[in-house]
């Protein structure tokens, strides 16, 4: 017991003169002590952490748009403007905040290369092959040596030929009259010289099923020459070669697309015309590429279209444009189809549009449309009129 009693009393005396010794430590070596305790945590376990946006140049963007639609008739797609469905008069309103987006990219330069990263989301598609909600618009990763001009992109984007788009405030911006886009992943080569730039390019979608016979991409190429101020002109084209779906039949895909841009002072001129067989779901022409009515021996659709669009500057706050699109398949490549062309099949379809933009601050402006549609399929003509109102946000 008095062993015990021992071991108490001098781990007493211990404690009490280690009191004693932290309480006569004044406020400033406390101080210094704890500076001295960090440095050496630092030292044994150095921090190799970089803020990642010192590290690389970032931008975040957007835009918030709201569409209000009153339609005289049925379109196709609904939120955007195709063809007008067959006999199908009924007028509607709709009020459509989809074509809201988001965008994030990412950019450094190490010595001659600059590498970038980007990708952009929006709220159209459906939980479907490619679309998700939100959807994914752009993805892609591109590699530029500054030196050469020479610049990779591989990912999805917009599709490398027939880049022009019209100026319209409806989202289809003609994408059934003329005017031939999407964004399809890819592998894109560029090489600039001087005013000119080459590109060379590989483009498929996304395969959705594991039975799929399309093996080959699009094979793309384009020569742009760029003359001062944003004007240009461009040639391009491609092939591709599949079965087509398990007939046994190869189907050859076309294209040859011609674009202009002018900037003719206060007025923007942009221009589009397209020849091509078989153009379907990689130029946004669904059920336009290919006459299958014959299962067993499927047929190439011949087709030929384009777009003019003008956008002139009123005032600082006002722009307004103008534009027309037609897109015109073969008829005799549509004729075993008489009688079943779907809501999205025609013989001729034509838009013609005007719009104007009203800026209200920076950001904001709002807008307002007009726009005719003539659908035909063969003898049988159905027409429409869409008429939009727009608020738009941009940041």
């Amino acid at each position: 017991m008095k062993k015990y009693s021992l071991i108490v009393l001098v781990f007493t005396v211990f404690f009490s003169l280690m009191s004693m010794t932290v309480s006569a430590e004044t406020d400033a070596e406390r101080l210094d002590r704890l500076e001295m305790e960090i440095e050496e945590i630092k030292a044994l376990k150095p921090s190799t952490a970089e803020n990642v946006w010192a590290k690389y140049n970032m931008r975040i963007y957007g835009r918030v748009k709201v569409d209000l639609n009153y339609d005289t008739a049925e379109f196709k797609y609904n939120d955007f403007v195709a063809a007008v469905k067959e006999d199908a008069s009924n007028d509607s309103v709709n009020f459509n905040p989809r074509d809201t987006r988001f965008g994030f990219e990412a950019n450094h330069t190490d010595g001659n290369w600059t590498g970038k990263g980007r990708f952009e989301i929006d709220f159209y598609g459906t939980n479907a092959g490619n679309n998700l909600i939100p959807r994914m618009r752009l993805g892609y990763v591109d590699l530029a040596n500054n030196s050469s001009g020479t610049s990779l992109r591989v990912g999805q984007d917009w599709i490398p030929v027939a880049q022009q788009n019209p100026a319209t405030i409806d989202f289809g911006v003609l994408s059934a009259a003329g005017n031939l886009w999407w964004r399809v992943p890819q592998v894109t080569l560029r090489q600039k010289l001087d005013n000119l730039e080459f590109l060379l390019s590989a483009m498929k979608h996304r395969r959705t099923d594991t039975e799929e016979e399309e093996r080959m991409p699009w094979a793309l190429a384009r020569v742009a020459y760029n003359f001062g101020d944003g004007n240009l002109v461009a040639l391009g084209g491609g092939y591709q070669s599949n079965e087509y779906g398990q007939t046994g039949k190869d189907i050859d895909r076309s294209l040859v697309a011609l674009e202009i841009k002018l900037n003719l002072g206060h007025v923007l001129l942009k221009a589009e015309g397209f020849w091509g067989e078989a153009l379907d779901k990689d130029f946004l022409r669904y059920e336009m590429g290919i006459n299958d009515s014959d299962p067993n021996n499927p047929k190439e659709i011949e087709a030929i279209g384009g777009f003019i669009s003008l956008t002139a500057n009123a005032t600082d706050d006002l722009t307004v444009s103008a534009g027309y699109g037609i897109d015109d398949p073969r008829n005799d490549d549509m004729k075993t189809m008489r009688g079943s062309l779907g809501d999205r099949q025609f013989t001729r379809n034509d838009i013609a549009f005007v719009n104007g933009w009203y800026k209200i601050t920076k950001g904001v402006k709002v807008g307002a449309e007009v726009m005719y549609v003539n659908t035909e399929r063969f003898n049988k003509t159905d027409e429409g009129m869409r008429y939009t109102l727009s608020t738009f946000y941009n940041f």
